[in-house]
């Protein structure tokens, strides 16, 4: 399945690009800089409880470790003019959607030869909640004009690699903005769109956007209350759940370009959030004010409002990964 999903992520896209193309392990461990330790993982593992050890008290965790870039990988995602000094950056995302939380660790400025770098990765605790997601991407930093298969714009990803899952014990909650959800009958609020829709986002309330499910839909309210991780049920859940999260994180990113003034400011705390979580991703920036006045002018501009929904669209996928969800229901399905 993970080759037959390879072949169709190359081949899907308008460019070479390898998704397992970057080697990417985690070796290492420190508990509020202490000593380094050994992580001992197993062949194959890719979740981490953190702390690593027995510690109950902790404020942050350090992970060690090294990106390998392989000759193979430049090769391939790179034209031979380019190959002895790749434009390219290479980076570790970092991201928790408990906490709504996205940051980029740079490893390596352009040019970005193929070898081994080594990486630390800080995690604070007061940041994230449950799993935290660690994923490294090598991307292109300049245009060209070349035609090819390989990819001629600047700022698109052209490869990256495993993702290790940091499991964190939960935190009190720290006042982050959260978007509140609540099922009820759409056939009996006049407010709401008809009966036969399955959500609707409610922005009547621009300082807190209110995500209804529809309760005329049993069997599919049903499904989204299930627990656990595994089944059929759990994993039509996940399906489910990334189809509304799309379409929700899209209205949001879009109205908060709407709500920046000129000076890069936005009234409430989701929209800032929104532009700190996505815009810096979509415009391959780290000021915030920068991502802001970038995605209030495309929003506002019609002719690239279009390659706006495609930067979003590309962020989104790497957001929810609804590859993997789909993946894991169609494997429960074929056990059925």
């Amino acid at each position: 399945m993970d080759r037959q999903s390879q072949r169709y992520r190359s081949t899907s896209l308008p460019y070479a690009y390898r998704n397992e193309g970057l080697d990417f392990e985690l070796t290492e461990y420190s508990v509020d800089g202490g000593e380094p330790r050994n992580l001992n993982l197993k062949a194959g593992q890719t979740r981490i409880k953190i702390p690593p050890g027995e510690e109950d008290e902790w404020k942050t965790v350090e992970l060690s470790g090294t990106i390998l870039l392989p000759e193979s990988t430049v090769e391939a995602v790179f034209p031979a003019d380019e190959r002895a000094q790749p434009p390219a950056k290479l980076y570790i995302t970092v991201q928790c959607h408990q906490t709504i939380y996205r940051g980029r660790i740079p490893v390596r400025d352009a040019p970005t030869s193929a070898g081994e770098y080594e990486i630390n990765v800080v995690l604070d605790r007061e940041d994230f909640r449950d799993e935290v997601e660690l994923r490294p991407y090598l991307v292109r930093t300049e245009s060209s004009k070349r035609d090819g298969p390989h990819a001629s714009e600047a700022n698109v990803r052209v490869a990256s690699g495993r993702i290790y899952t940091a499991v964190v014990d939960p935190v009190e909650d720290d006042g982050r903005a959260q978007i509140d959800g609540e099922e009820v009958s759409f056939s009996q609020s006049p407010h709401l769109p008809g009966d036969e829709k399955l959500y609707y986002l409610d922005l009547r309330n621009e300082a807190r956007p209110k995500l209804w499910v529809n309760a005329d839909h049993p069997r599919i309210t049903d499904v989204l209350e299930s627990d656990g991780s595994v089944g059929a049920e759990p994993r039509m859940r996940d399906v489910i759940l990334d189809q509304i999260s799309y379409s929700v994180w899209q209205q949001l990113i879009v109205r908060a370009g709407t709500a920046v003034d000129d000076d890069g400011g936005v009234k409430h705390q989701w929209q800032r959030t929104v532009i700190e979580a996505f815009a810096r991703e979509i415009y391959d920036v780290d000021d915030v004010k920068e991502a802001a006045l970038a995605l209030r002018r495309d929003v506002r501009d019609p002719e690239t409002l279009p390659k706006l929904m495609s930067r979003i669209d590309i962020e989104l996928q790497d957001y929810l990964d609804p590859r993997s969800q789909l993946i894991n229901l169609m494997e429960e399905g074929l056990q059925i």
